[in-house]
């Protein structure tokens, strides 16, 4: 990843990428004041501990999780007062908040990781509930990210597991990509896919080293995740990184937060949606037989509102009637993810079993989370292999036994 800091280049796939210059540091947490001598930093109840926080120079939230919502960026903002730069100390949310404070305000932001649990660190998009619904927002980069590898390995074991499962949700956000590329004609890189691939596989063959704290093993799962931030960069979006996995996730993730309460770990919701995307495309490429079954429009309204307050449903109901379904033959659309399919899934299916994604789906019921199967294709307007099963009339049928 190192060589490609600060290039710019002319890919193959007709595009020219930009990437940004972010200096990477291995080093203790407990140097971060020094290392950013005229930083304001950002921090949580969990985080807080781990460094010795200049006070006069720092915010901590008055919780464990602090959600990346407008209100408490907009407290960031004000508590950062003339500081040039916002660093955060802390895993996804926190670098979300800090990364679109900065932006907002025109100031530079670095980051000071504390679990390898999201690819968040490196990338220039920031995802924010605004009034209940989650949007991505054009951020910055970080100009440095600090990495202390033993505060990596003691992260709680759960924000291990995240990290594994939002890793490896790119093996299935890059078959969405080709299944659109095939369908839609979208434009795809491989570039993206070949700077990834290796680390992916690395994973998948390390998880349980990972769950062990293996320091190798937590390396790769933090190199990995700043090599997705990276190829969002390059992409100008998240296309490398996610695709109905991830619809999945914010799906469970935003009716969570319409109870007011806290969903699980990104990275948890992540793993069902692996889950959801793999059987899905084992469907698919295996020729197994789904009955047809419609689900019509007025259906769908109706258990969006069993979730959602109208205003949102109607937001999400607007997404989905943009989206324009062409013609799909599931012989023709399967025949290209093959080589992923079966180079990648064998082992995304032992990974998923290592990382325990069963524990995660049994703590909801199966009629919920069938719902959000053939409801998570509305939220986005990025086409996936749940809007193939929507066209082809099969959608219904395969949230239905899907678990």
């Amino acid at each position: 990843m190192k060589n490609i800091l600060g290039k710019t280049f002319e890919c193959s796939c007709g595009k020219t990428h930009e990437v940004p210059d972010i200096e990477i540091l291995e080093a203790s947490i407990r140097e971060a004041p020094d290392i950013f001598p005229d930083a304001f930093f950002i921090a949580d109840l969990n985080t807080a501990s781990l460094v010795n926080l200049p006070g006069k120079r720092s915010f901590v939230f008055n919780e464990r999780r602090p959600l990346a919502t407008m209100e408490n960026i907009e407290k960031v903002m004000k508590a950062s007062g003339n500081f040039p730069e916002i660093v955060s100390i802390g895993s996804g949310s926190l670098t979300d908040i800090a990364r679109y404070a900065a932006y907002l305000s025109g100031k530079r932001f670095s980051c000071v990781p504390t679990a390898p649990s999201v690819d968040a660190y490196t990338s220039t998009v920031a995802p924010i509930l605004v009034n209940g619904v989650k949007k991505t927002f054009k951020a910055i980069p970080p100009g440095k990210i600090l990495l202390d590898i033993e505060v990596l390995r003691n992260a709680p074991m759960d924000l291990l597991r995240a990290g594994v499962g939002d890793i490896v949700a790119k093996i299935p956000a890059r078959m969405d990509w080709i299944l659109s590329h095939v369908v839609t004609g979208e434009n795809i890189c491989d570039f993206v896919w070949n700077d990834m691939k290796d680390l992916l596989k690395e994973i998948l063959l390390k998880s349980k080293d990972i769950l062990n704290r293996e320091r190798s093993a937590i390396k790769t799962l933090i190199e990995a995740h700043l090599v997705s931030g990276i190829n969002m960069v390059i992409m100008g979006n998240s296309r490398p990184a996610s695709g109905a996995e991830h619809m999945v996730s914010h799906l469970i993730e935003m009716f969570h937060e319409e109870k007011g309460e806290m969903p699980p770990f990104h990275g948890l919701t992540v793993m069902i949606g692996v889950f959801v995307s793999m059987k899905a495309y084992e469907a698919l490429v295996e020729k197994k037989e789904i009955p047809l079954k419609d689900y019509s429009i007025e259906e769908r309204r109706k258990e969006l509102l069993e979730l959602f307050e109208e205003r949102k449903v109607e937001e999400f109901l607007k997404t989905y009637a943009e989206k324009k379904f062409p013609k799909i033959e599931a012989d023709i659309v399967g025949e290209p993810l093959e080589d992923i399919y079966w180079e990648f899934f064998p082992h995304l299916k032992r990974t998923l079993e290592t990382i325990d994604v069963n524990s995660v789906i049994n703590s909801y019921s199966k009629d919920f989370l069938s719902r959000v199967v053939r409801l998570a294709n509305t939220i986005r307007d990025r086409f996936t292999i749940l809007d193939v099963f929507d066209e082809m009339k099969i959608l219904k049928n395969f949230s239905e036994m899907v678990f």
